[in-house]
């Protein structure tokens, strides 16, 4: 009997199929009028915060000041749904965390990221290494990462365990598991989705125009990305502030529109996308 477990691009791939699919319906940035007619939701805020309006009151924005920007930053994973008072309504719940660290060397750049989500009860674990170059992007070089799932009864399933190592030179990535490989062509320098904070922080000004290729999760690739100054945004905070940020766009090939919004000092405080964000802790 063929075995019907997903393998891990399979299940981003069909994954993203049906958030597109979600979104479609109910997409936070382009979200319908509650009172019809306009298809542009009339609630408020900008497009850029829409998908986390709901958690905002409760956000205290990271303030580092009279530190040295922190070589690892932390940021909550925030989850939009469709709220159940009626239309027009919404909702968002921290589930989960990433923790991305940078360090780097004469000759590379090393980011190690832990990120965990815990979805239906089920806990989703991953760690990765990846070593970059040292060019303005930190484009990657190679990769290993592992990831695994622990059911609600506290046990990993053996069957989640994943172990993906992989290489990218002059635009030709290689991807291999104990289950198989593929090969991609890149026509960009090459990034992950926990690149662009860092990136961002180095080299944030409203005249930026960058281009690259995204292989998001280390697996799947997202050509052709822009990553642009979108405008300030006045952000709703804990306590009754507003905090002004800058906003910047990416957008591209097989992603729906994310914004990235700094302080500033240009750190990232914010990460929106559709029903899962970043908020920055520390």
């Amino acid at each position: 009997m063929q075995s019907q477990r997903m393998d891990r691009r399979e299940f981003l791939q069909s994954g993203l199929v049906a958030a597109s699919l979600i979104a479609a319906g109910r997409l936070p940035l382009l979200a319908r009028d509650a009172d019809g007619g306009s298809g542009i939701d009339a609630g408020g805020q900008p497009c850029a915060v829409k998908p986390i309006r709901d958690y905002l009151p409760t956000f205290s924005p990271s303030d580092t000041q009279g530190q040295e920007r922190p070589a690892t930053l932390h940021y909550d994973i925030v989850h939009w749904s469709w709220g159940r008072k009626g239309r027009g309504t919404h909702t968002n719940s921290v589930v989960g965390k990433i923790d991305i660290a940078c360090t780097k060397s004469s000759d590379r750049i090393v980011y190690e990221v832990a990120q965990s989500t815990k979805v239906g009860g089920v806990d989703n674990v991953m760690e990765a290494e990846i070593a970059c170059n040292t060019d303005a992007l930190h484009s990657i070089r190679s990769w290993r990462l592992k990831s695994h799932e622990v059911g609600p009864d506290g046990q990993i399933d053996p069957l989640s365990k994943l172990a993906e190592r992989g290489r990218c030179e002059n635009g030709k990535i290689r991807i291999e598991s104990d289950r198989d490989h593929c090969g991609r062509l890149a026509s960009h320098c090459v990034v992950t989705q926990w690149h662009v904070p860092g990136l961002l922080t180095r080299s944030a000004d409203r005249s930026l125009r960058l281009t690259f290729d995204l292989l998001r999760d280390a697996s799947l690739l997202k050509p052709n990305q822009r990553l642009t100054y979108d405008g300030r945004v006045q952000v709703p905070v804990k306590g009754g502030r507003t905090l002004a940020l800058d906003s910047y766009a990416q957008t591209g090939e097989g992603i729906l529109p994310t914004h990235y919004l700094l302080d500033d000092k240009r750190r990232v405080q914010l990460v929106t996308c559709s029903f899962l964000s970043w908020a920055l802790q520390r």
